[in-house]
């Protein structure tokens, strides 16, 4: 079973937030040391502390805005916008407190703050808020591929003209300790690439504006199927190179894999000599389930006249395929 959106969708802007909580920079940061305060992030960047908001919250407003505030605001004026904010974990700093509380210590009543932080919607609606949005509000959550399940459905409005733009995001927070985040991923030596743990805050604005745009998402395909027929390295290319055959301009662009950390077995030099490159984005963002979004935002801002094409996949079984293209 295949769940295929093909429908072009023009990227007006994008942002990504890593382990160094330094918007739109890869600078150095160590597993060790995580997770680092938020606080001075969102002071910078809403110009006040946000209250009532756990770290999560603060994540996902800050990188969130930085996105929103790099479109002239005259363009997002009258428009109908919709929140697609995915995750593979949550909030779970604040919803094993909540847990605890209320299930291992004979009851009792959680406080307020922590009842607020602990609903699986909290975050879109804070960014609603802070942000002025009415549209649509939704939180995605496919495990690690919840960042690719969230882009098919905000391309699904937008094509019924539900909404005029997407804001879509993906956001996970590192989860003391490293040994209980590995667990709750299903990390094992054999089914992902080796790469510290890590955490990120990204996002997409789609749809059409009068203005400029950085790329555009030309596709998302949710594959069904055994990993290893899907994620071989010559089925990734045929269909990579299939997509691009179709596509006008496509000689002039350099061709770029950005591979997930579940694809254990991608072959570098394999790609490099049928002339395409491979941007291991991974190490600036570590293992996280939203990674794919760090990976494309990174990709759309850093990498002019590209095409791209990002692939990951869980141990189900269940593959994704995104394709995008960025601008000058």
């Amino acid at each position: 079973m295949t769940n295929k959106n093909n429908l072009s969708m023009p990227v007006v802007a994008a942002s990504y937030l890593g382990p160094s909580l330094t918007p739109n920079l890869d600078v150095a940061w160590d597993e060790s040391k995580l997770p680092l305060s938020p606080d001075d992030l969102v002071l910078k960047i809403m110009g006040q502390p946000l209250r009532r908001a756990g770290r999560f919250i603060k994540l996902v407003c800050c990188s969130a805005l930085t996105c929103l505030k790099s479109v002239p605001s005259e363009e997002l004026q009258g428009k109908k916008i919709g929140i697609f904010l995915a995750t593979g974990l949550g909030n779970v700093d604040e919803i094993l407190p909540f847990i605890t509380q209320v299930f291992k210590h004979e009851g009792g009543f959680p406080s307020p703050n922590q009842f607020a932080n602990s609903v699986s919607n909290a975050a879109a609606f804070f960014l609603a808020k802070i942000s002025e949005i009415k549209g649509v509000i939704l939180t995605i959550s496919q495990e690690e591929l919840s960042f690719e399940s969230a882009l098919w459905l905000a391309q699904s409005y937008l094509e019924r003209e539900e909404i005029d733009l997407a804001l879509v995001g993906g956001c996970d927070v590192f989860t003391p300790t490293v040994e209980d985040y590995r667990e709750r991923m299903d990390l094992n030596p054999d089914n992902h690439r080796s790469m510290p743990m890590g955490e990120g805050s990204s996002w997409l604005l789609i749809g059409k504006t009068s203005g400029k745009k950085i790329g555009n998402i030309l596709s998302v395909t949710l594959d069904y199927n055994p990993k290893t027929e899907l994620s071989s390295n010559e089925s990734i290319l045929s269909e990579s190179e299939m997509i691009a055959d179709t596509l006008t301009g496509m000689h002039s662009k350099q061709k770029i894999l950005l591979p997930g950390f579940r694809l254990t077995d991608t072959d570098h030099l394999f790609f490099t000599g049928k002339g395409w490159s491979v941007e291991d984005y991974l190490p600036h963002c570590g293992i996280h389930p939203t990674a794919t979004a760090y990976g494309l935002a990174r990709a759309l801002l850093c990498c002019p006249s590209a095409f791209l094409v990002h692939c990951n996949y869980y141990a189900a079984g269940r593959r994704a395929l995104v394709m995008a293209t960025t601008e000058q």
